[in-house]
């Protein structure tokens, strides 16, 4: 709650009229008329400085009004006057924030928690974090999404629903590794629904794999790229990957020796390419050929 600031006493060197405008501009803002409080503080603002705290009673006004942006800027420079009111401009835009969600406002409560996070980073607010989530995920923007899931999925962790939004938030910015901690504890909370989880775990294996087997020369690389990419072969998704599963598959074997087993692999990718012959599926039978054959380089 906007506590009114204590007015500058009628001292030797005051102004009457700067006085009377912050009284009057009080006196609109006690009543709830924003619109000319504010216009009271502004006439204070131009007819003299009336230090951090005119500054302050202002920036309250914009606020009120939802003019986030205008009162960000005065908050900045009351606090370059005095570092003091960093609390209170935090606690300001973290309940304007609060109304906008209110209000069905996402759009506001982003935009009015951004200012918080201007005056201190890292500040969250319970009941926010989830909304704000959503709406950073829905305009594209993953990284900030990603972030405020977290914090909503320490409030709520029990919760499925958020702890898929959290797998696939994730995945949005290639922490796949975390992903698949998520969609693995989402599936054991509702054993049902795990095949919901199948192409985005697909996806998550088959990045991992081709990561991972980009080093296939450290040791126990090949075995785990191996793993991930059975598991995608295993959940037989998603379907416009499994070519490719089974064609880095037999790369994999061929390195470490396992000349059969490549083949094998090889052949299969014919099996599950969409396309039926694709260039991919004419590579892995040419390469197949060539391991038959003795024509094949490395181990095999």
């Amino acid at each position: 709650m906007f506590l009114l600031l204590p007015l500058v006493g009628g001292g030797c060197g005051s102004d009457p009229s700067e006085e009377t405008a912050s009284l009057r501009g009080d006196l609109a803002f006690a009543r709830g008329d924003y619109e000319e409080a504010l216009s009271e503080y502004r006439l204070s603002l131009l007819r003299d400085d009336p230090g951090a705290g005119g500054l302050v009673r202002a920036a309250h006004a914009y606020i009120e009004l939802g003019r986030v942006d205008e009162a960000r800027g005065l908050y900045d420079q009351a606090i370059l006057e005095d570092s003091s009111y960093v609390d209170q401009a935090v606690s300001d835009f973290v309940a304007r924030a609060k109304q906008e969600l209110a209000n069905g406002d996402r759009y506001g409560a982003a935009s009015a928690m951004e200012a918080a996070t201007h005056f201190r980073p890292g500040v969250l607010a319970r009941g926010l974090n989830l909304p704000l989530a959503r709406h950073y995920r829905d305009s594209g923007e993953h990284l900030r999404a990603q972030a405020l899931f977290l914090s909503a999925l320490g409030e709520r962790r029990g919760d499925p629903d958020l702890l898929f939004e959290t797998a696939l938030a994730h995945l949005e910015i290639g922490d796949c590794q975390r992903a698949l901690g998520f969609f693995e504890e989402f599936a054991s909370l509702v054993p049902r629904r795990e095949q919901e989880t199948y192409t985005h775990v697909g996806r998550c294996a088959f990045q991992l794999a081709e990561e991972i087997a980009e080093g296939v020369g450290e040791e126990g690389a090949a075995e785990e790229a191996l793993a991930y990419l059975d598991l995608v072969l295993e959940l037989g998704e998603p379907r416009m990957l499994l070519s490719r599963a089974w064609f880095t598959k037999a790369e994999i074997l061929v390195g470490m020796g396992e000349c059969a087993a490549a083949i094998s692999a090889y052949r299969m990718v014919q099996d599950s390419d969409a396309a039926g012959s694709g260039p991919l599926s004419r590579t892995a039978l040419q390469r197949a050929d060539e391991i038959r054959f003795g024509r094949g380089e490395g181990p095999c």
